[in-house]
């Protein structure tokens, strides 16, 4: 049953928006949840020729598969419908992400790692595209300020769930991709194709996935990725050194990014009615700047704590941003395909951003590491406040 907005259109019923949006939070729970598990995966394949190599693989590869997939799997649902290729890769994500619970060979293991980023690449793509569909404009600064909320909660239900699981084995954290299960059956009762041409081609009007305005956005989520993953990678590492904090504080401090993440979600309807998509691009970067210089220049635990909180701000208001804004530029039969691309920019970023810090870890250290992040995000943030100075001159 659908429901009036106040602007007169119709919106779609809540199971569709549920859905959708617990869809969301398998994406952000990919990598988080077996991180607990890998030194006992090392343990386990201690006899395994390079297993220690092999091991971080399973966490990164399918990273790179979604770089590769995203876009091929956009170009795919713009012609089969968005919604095959977002069951097809439910299926993909919980065979590859579960085959852990039961493989026992590093290559088998790495075989499904890559299945699982293929369906992460569909999933990441099809599921925002449908919350845009499904949606009237008007409503798209909610749904995707709840998309970000959802995979910011989903963050902290990975971590917590995978540290649990651990405990008991290394394969538990495994099992938390069988939720994509009842997902899938979810998606086959409330979410339909949306009522968009779905053809390969741009409707005419249409922006191309290639138009010079989506390059600068794929630019600034690689950038925006880059200076923010310092924080996964590096923050706990910085945090023993500051204060000799261990696993848990580190653990506590990620969790808290996640929850701030999530409340910036919730209210990012609010936030898109008073702002446009430029000066929330610019407060996401001046977030990331400041909370990577207090991190940076922290002697203590409690500096170091409102540094993550602000970067938190930043992660939250990027994800709605960036994808709100793609969504706005380009006609309906576009937006898969400019997902896709978006997608692989993100993750290209998560790939680039520990082997450009790390030569500058060696050369400067952790803490000006962070510092010099800060530096770049606000030079960013300096350059699309003059853009946009200039933009309402003219």
């Amino acid at each position: 049953m659908t429901t009036t907005t106040a602007a007169g259109t119709r919106r779609p019923p809540k199971a569709l928006l549920a859905t959708l949006l617990g869809v969301s939070t398998m994406t952000i729970m990919a990598s988080a949840t077996i991180t607990p598990a890998l030194p006992g995966m090392e343990r386990h394949f201690a006899g395994v020729p390079h297993a220690e190599l092999l091991v971080r693989l399973v966490l990164t590869l399918p990273g790179l598969a979604i770089m590769i997939a995203a876009p091929l799997l956009a170009r795919l649902g713009a012609r089969i419908g968005r919604v095959r290729v977002l069951l097809l890769c439910l299926v993909l994500y919980t065979v590859g992400g579960g085959s852990g619970l039961v493989l026992d060979s590093l290559p088998a293991l790495l075989t499904g790692r890559v299945l699982l980023g293929v369906g992460i690449a569909g999933v990441m793509t099809t599921s925002t595209a449908l919350l845009a569909d499904h949606h009237p404009t008007e409503e798209h600064g909610r749904v995707l300020g709840l998309q970000g909320a959802a995979m910011g909660f989903g963050g902290v239900v990975a971590l917590l769930l995978g540290g649990l699981l651990a405990a008991l084995s290394w394969r538990g954290p495994f099992a938390v991709y069988l939720l994509a299960v009842p997902l899938l059956v979810l998606v086959l009762r409330f979410v339909p194709e949306a009522e968009v041409r779905q053809t390969g081609t741009e409707e005419p009007g249409g922006a191309s996935p290639w138009k010079p305005r989506l390059l600068g956005l794929y630019a600034l989520t690689f950038l925006g990725v880059v200076v923010f993953y310092t924080v996964p990678t590096q923050a706990p590492f910085w945090l023993a050194e500051v204060s000799g904090a261990g696993p848990v504080v580190a653990g506590v401090s990620i969790a808290a990014v996640n929850l701030v993440m999530t409340l910036v979600g919730l209210n990012f309807r609010r936030i898109r009615a008073r702002w446009d998509f430029r000066p929330l691009a610019i407060g996401m970067f001046a977030a990331f700047a400041a909370g990577l210089l207090l991190i940076g220049s922290s002697s203590t635990l409690w500096t170091f704590g409102i540094g993550m909180l602000v970067v938190g701000v930043g992660i939250g208001l990027q994800n709605p941003t960036v994808n709100g804004w793609v969504v706005a530029s380009v006609s309906p039969g576009t937006r898969t395909r400019a997902l896709g691309l978006l997608t692989s920019a993100l993750f290209l970023g998560q790939f680039a951003s520990p082997l450009i810090a790390q030569p500058v870890i060696g050369a400067a250290g952790l803490g000006r590491t962070f510092l010099f992040a800060g530096v770049l995000a606000a030079l960013v943030a300096v350059t699309l406040t003059v853009l946009h100075l200039r933009r309402r001159r003219h």
